[in-house]
């Protein structure tokens, strides 16, 4: 089963573990602060409760001894309109009966019973009733007199106290999700910083072009923070300015690179010519041979002027035959830059042909070119052809080597193109020696030859491989020792959105 790669941003990643660490620790900080503020409450009203009924049993005293009841009513009365908390107040004497109560509610019998002294000292408790106007209470039996002649009974609404409680938990949330946005925007804040420059480099680094990268600018971010004359800079500040600085030795490496790669592609082309030279020799010299007779007949006669028509038509032919051969050698070995646009592939392998022709027939191998329709290209058409002429001479030499030890062998190269989809594949295939295994992962390495010392640069196939690499083409082979070796060359077809 195949991973799924989810490629997060690191702004987001920071974002977001900002976001989680900056909740959990809110909502931590919420759940403590307000089990905090909730058991501060509670004692504050414990001691509320206490404080009214130390107050209400002090100065029941008097009238329970005097059985002065009005006296404890208005007494009971006026602390419970004092304080909205309060829900009832009511007095028990020692045999619990009920001796005196608040005026405005009616005390269920049940009440009564639900809270009571423990050893004669107050006790609070918290009641949760079913037929009472108030679902929780908060209860207080206190004694009067130790609890001699009697307990005073008070309750404290739970629903205020809890009312109290949210109201203060609502300010405490407010100042937590204040406190969240503006950890928030400053988490936010702090990953912009880091991932600013980090996201910069990146994008740089992934549209960086090396064929045009001595036009390519470096990252534009501002260097550190000036205070007070004083540069404060930073990892992030360090990493940009490496960065500038590795993309300014990679331009001044590449464009070194580049001219050895021009040096090496010149060298191996007049390497070629070198190789050549016998068969351009050839082509001159015939042209020349013919010019030398044609003169010495005009010289003989130079009042047959019929005769003499003729031969300056003789001479004429062989000086353009010459003009041909010496223009398409110094094109051939011109140092050209290499531009792509619109090429006719079989002109270029015809002018390969016609630069190795001499070389093929005076050792009587056969060349086969195979391909009669155009196929358009694009391409450099001055190095398609150094490319071919390597090709063609790297056949013959590995015929040549064959026919050392099968001396009757007719030698035979064929070149042929077809066209798949929008790619165009160039086949070169001969019946030569073939190439050994133990070096078919060699062949391209640059100065790697297998020839005989004195035959071979080893540049042909390293320079051939990175003149069909800038054609954004493709080069491969197969070979059979002592049977043949085919090279196919993939090369993009012409567009005319290429214009």
């Amino acid at each position: 089963m195949k991973n799924k790669n989810i490629n997060i941003p690191l702004f987001w990643k920071f974002a977001i573990t900002s976001t989680i660490i900056v909740t959990i620790f809110g909502s931590i900080n919420i759940y403590l602060l307000w089990t905090s503020v909730y058991k501060s409450f509670e004692q504050e009203i414990d001691k509320r409760c206490k404080v009214l009924s130390r107050i209400i049993s002090e100065k029941a005293v008097t009238p329970m001894v005097y059985e002065d009841k009005l006296r404890l009513y208005s007494i009971l009365d006026d602390i419970k309109n004092s304080d909205p908390s309060i829900s009832y107040i009511f007095i028990l004497n020692n045999t619990n009966e009920l001796v005196a109560q608040t005026y405005d509610i009616k005390i269920p019998k049940n009440l009564l019973q639900v809270n009571s002294l423990n050893s004669n000292k107050y006790n609070i408790k918290v009641i949760y009733t079913d037929n009472y106007k108030h679902a929780v209470i908060r209860d207080i039996a206190y004694p009067i007199l130790n609890g001699e002649i009697g307990t005073v009974r008070l309750g404290i609404v739970e629903e205020h106290i809890q009312q109290e409680i949210k109201d203060a938990t609502k300010n405490l949330v407010l100042m937590i999700i204040a406190f969240f946005l503006f950890g928030l925007a400053g988490a936010l804040a702090f990953s912009y910083m880091i991932t600013s420059p980090i996201k910069k480099i990146s994008r740089k680094a992934q549209i960086i072009d090396l064929n045009n990268i001595d036009t390519e600018d470096n990252i534009s971010y501002k260097q550190g923070l000036r205070l007070f004359r004083i540069q404060i800079s930073d990892e992030l500040d360090i990493l940009t300015t490496k960065f500038s600085e590795m993309l300014n030795r990679l331009k001044k490496n590449y464009l070194k690179l580049k001219e050895t790669q021009d040096a090496l592609i010149q060298a191996e082309k007049l390497a070629s010519l070198g190789t050549l030279s016998a068969g351009v020799a050839h082509e001159i010299n015939n042209p020349i041979s013919g010019i030398k007779n044609c003169v010495n007949r005009i010289m003989k006669k130079p009042e047959n002027i019929e005769q003499n028509v003729k031969y300056t038509i003789l001479i004429k032919e062989a000086a353009e035959k010459i003009e041909s051969v010496v223009h398409h050698l110094l094109s051939f070995s011109r140092k050209q830059d290499l531009k792509l646009q619109k090429v006719t592939l079989s002109r270029v392998i015809d002018s390969a042909i016609l630069l190795t022709k001499y070389k093929l027939e005076s050792n009587q191998i056969q060349l086969i070119a195979n391909y009669q329709s155009n196929f358009y290209v694009k391409g450099s058409a001055n190095h398609l052809e150094q490319v071919f002429v390597n090709l063609i001479i790297n056949s013959l030499d590995a015929i040549l080597e064959r026919k050392k030890k099968e001396p009757d062998l007719r030698g035979e190269i064929s070149i042929k193109i077809n066209r798949i989809s929008d790619r165009v594949y160039v086949h070169f295939k001969d019946n030569g020696m073939g190439i050994p295994d133990e070096i078919k992962d060699k062949i391209f390495d640059p100065f790697f030859t297998a020839k005989e010392v004195g035959k071979g640069t080893g540049l042909g196939l390293s320079v051939s491989f990175n003149l069909i690499k800038e054609h954004k083409g493709k080069i491969f082979f197969s070979s059979i020792r002592g049977v043949h070796t085919e090279f196919v060359i993939e090369l993009p077809c012409y567009k005319n959105s290429d214009q």
